[in-house]
């Protein structure tokens, strides 16, 4: 059985990552490192071992010495994969067809990547599956309070209010300001004029590039080339609210009937008012292909980028 949980409604549901009192198989879905590391700190390895292996280490054979042929020597440990994807198919399949006794063991298994073997497996009554899906790009302050209850610390309004004007809203550059504060100001009194010496400003916001791509789609691009090529997830969460952006603009019927506009709304009317279908349709597919080529971390794709300056 699966569920989709943003990290904050997961957290509280489960400040163990799993049910101590319900042994099973438990998949997670989780794209993002730092996520991960969360919920695998969180794990209860001292009431409950686990003996860790990689998704390539679980074979035909793998499951039938740990699970089926069972020997009085046996040990009835209890499993934790990672790189989850990395399992074939067939074996997952094999792991559900062999009717294993999950009344006393866990088994956990943590996928980095979406794929139709896992939908599959998860589909499965007998699984705990779990997806935990991405903020969204305008779910920074949420963000930021999941960050600072997963380390276990609370700041002061302040504080809050640099890291969210200076620093990208991602998982990694929040727990990277944490972690540097939690080193720097031990006793918990934040200075945040030092504070500011330590943080370099990097945060872009979405929607004044959203402004630029509307008066100039090439200058749009020339300032994204501007950004650290290396900054895959940027790059994609970019992509995808420009493909939110641009689905909103191809149905503005439901805007108009909103009884106040934002100066966002206004703009979608203006640009529905001015582009043609075709034209943001084609731009839809581009940023599709974009968005895939960050998630696959592909280096070609400033090359790309400026390819659109060329047009």
């Amino acid at each position: 059985m699966l569920s989709k949980l943003m990290p904050w409604d997961f957290l509280p549901k489960f400040p163990a990552t799993i049910d101590p009192k319900t042994p099973g198989i438990y998949a997670f879905l989780v794209e993002d490192p730092y996520l991960e590391r969360i919920l695998l700190e969180r794990i209860p390895k001292k009431d409950i071992p686990f003996s860790l292996y990689s998704g390539a280490d679980i074979s035909r054979d793998f499951i039938e010495e740990h699970f089926v042929n069972l020997s009085f020597f046996s040990t009835l440990d209890h499993i934790q994969v990672i790189n989850g994807e990395n399992i074939p198919a067939a074996n997952l399949k094999f792991l559900l067809e062999t009717q294993i006794d999950w009344s006393e063991r866990f088994m956990l298994i943590f996928f980095t990547k979406t794929n139709k073997a896992f939908t599959e497996f998860t589909k499965d009554k007998s699984v705990h599956g779990f997806v935990l899906e991405e903020p969204k790009f305008w779910e920074g302050p949420k963000l930021w309070q999941f960050c600072q209850k997963a380390r276990e610390i609370n700041l002061p309004s302040d504080v809050s209010r640099f890291v969210l004007d200076s620093l990208e809203h991602t998982f990694e550059s929040f727990f990277w300001v944490i972690d540097t504060i939690k080193m720097n100001f031990p006793d918990g009194s934040v200075n945040p004029d030092e504070l500011k010496t330590m943080v370099k400003k990097e945060r872009w916001d979405f929607f004044e590039l959203i402004d630029i791509f509307n008066e100039n789609p090439k200058r749009f691009f020339s300032e994204v080339l501007k950004k650290d090529d290396r900054d895959y997830d940027w790059l994609r969460a970019l992509f995808a609210m420009m493909q939110t952006h641009l689905a909103k603009v191809l149905a503005p019927d439901e805007l108009r009937q909103k009884p106040k506009l934002s100066k966002y709304d206004q703009s979608i009317l203006v640009v529905s008012e001015k582009w043609s279908r075709d034209f943001v349709v084609g731009y839809m597919r581009m940023f599709s292909d974009l968005e895939i080529m960050a998630k696959s971390r592909e280096e070609l794709i400033k090359d790309r980028l400026r390819l659109e300056l060329l047009k």
